[in-house]
């Protein structure tokens, strides 16, 4: 995208009289500025559900806190990307973000989600992430995003985790996929996908199948491809356990990037440096399964209806993914109706998942 493209007379941004719309240019520009103060931009390109997206960093201060969850997806340049992010932090570049368009006191019951204030027009998504001090804003006509933090510094763990999910969110829907709450394992033939939320065992069920021929997507957000037959894209080769939960799988413990802090943040694992050779980057899915941790030795599978998997998918979605809100239920409503579903009764030896698994996906 040519870097003067908000400054042309005809852009549908100096056309529109909005809110949104005047303070994603003003964004727009004071990152170009923020580009020039840090000596040129970085680029990085990924192939993200399919298509391509550039991330263009002013300086290289953010990198280290965007890319490691990604590096899995990296890709060769390309000239006409589907999605470009303009990433920057005030720090490091020596800028100050333009005085956004809300009020704190007036504005900030207006998101769908707590912890969000969440403006969005018909294509321009303005969406602050209250808690990782985060702004990310879309404008899905240019296919442009901009993503702004004050201190890179600042940035919690988990954001390392899974950078840029709500410029995800919002854009990906825009290309027939859905990003969901939820993991994924399986081989090139197909897969299933992990529902509930957080704490359920998802991410153990998930990490305990890298020992076997089970290839990993996902353990916490992946990508649902809306058009059947279903299919699920890797979006992060990252991993988060509960510290009591890493104990379960010793031979992770080499592997947690945060280890001196397990007292207060959930283990991270990036996979990529780790398990390369585990990593997918997606396949059909024939089949949705639930887990439910019940203290018994034995993995068992139950068959369950579409209704429970909706349960366990939707409203941890949703309240993680401001915006949309109608859309994205409608969306998970039509998937969980695509496929088997089942309650994947977890057992303490944590060894047998994998077979279960496989022996569900032979039947397939």
């Amino acid at each position: 995208m040519p870097t003067d493209l908000l400054n042309q007379s005809d852009s549908p941004l100096q056309a529109e009289d909005t809110r949104p719309a005047t303070f994603f240019k003003q964004a727009y520009q004071t990152f170009q500025k923020a580009e020039h103060l840090a000596r040129g931009s970085v680029h990085r390109f990924y192939t993200i559900g399919g298509y391509t997206v550039h991330l263009r960093f002013a300086g290289p201060a953010l990198i280290p806190y965007i890319t490691p969850a990604l590096e899995h997806l990296a890709t060769e340049s390309v000239s006409v990307p589907a999605l470009t992010v303009c990433l920057w932090d005030s720090v490091s570049t020596n800028t100050e973000l333009p005085p956004p368009p809300w009020s704190l006191a007036g504005d900030i019951t207006r998101g769908e989600t707590h912890g969000y204030i969440v403006m969005n027009t018909n294509h321009v998504h303005t969406i602050f992430e209250l808690e990782a001090g985060t702004l990310c804003l879309l404008d899905t006509r240019l296919n442009l995003a901009i993503f702004w933090v004050y201190d890179f510094r600042q940035l919690p763990y988990y954001y390392r985790g899974a950078p840029l999910r709500i410029i995800m969110h919002h854009w990906t829907r825009n290309c027939e996929s859905q990003l969901v709450h939820a993991a994924a394992v399986g081989t090139f033939m197909g897969g299933v996908l992990l529902a509930g939320k957080s704490g359920v065992g998802k991410s153990t069920t998930a990490l305990a199948c890298l020992s076997s021929e089970l290839l990993y997507v996902g353990d916490d957000y992946v990508l649902l491809n809306r058009e059947s037959p279903p299919f699920v894209y890797s979006l992060y080769n990252s991993a988060k356990l509960d510290a009591d939960h890493i104990e379960k799988l010793p031979h992770l413990l080499s592997a947690v990037s945060n280890s001196k802090n397990l007292d207060a943040e959930k283990a991270l694992i990036f996979l990529h440096n780790h398990y390369p050779d585990k990593l997918a980057l997606g396949f059909p899915v024939q089949a949705i399964l639930v887990p439910n941790v019940t203290g018994l030795p034995e993995t068992r599978l139950k068959k369950t209806s579409p209704t429970t998997s909706l349960i366990a998918l939707a409203p941890s979605t949703i309240f993680q993914l401001p915006g949309a809100r109608h859309k994205v239920l409608q969306n998970l409503s039509k998937f969980v109706k695509q496929v088997p579903n089942y309650i994947l009764e977890v057992g303490t030896d944590l060894s047998r998942i994998p077979d279960v698994i496989l022996s569900l996906l032979s039947e397939g």
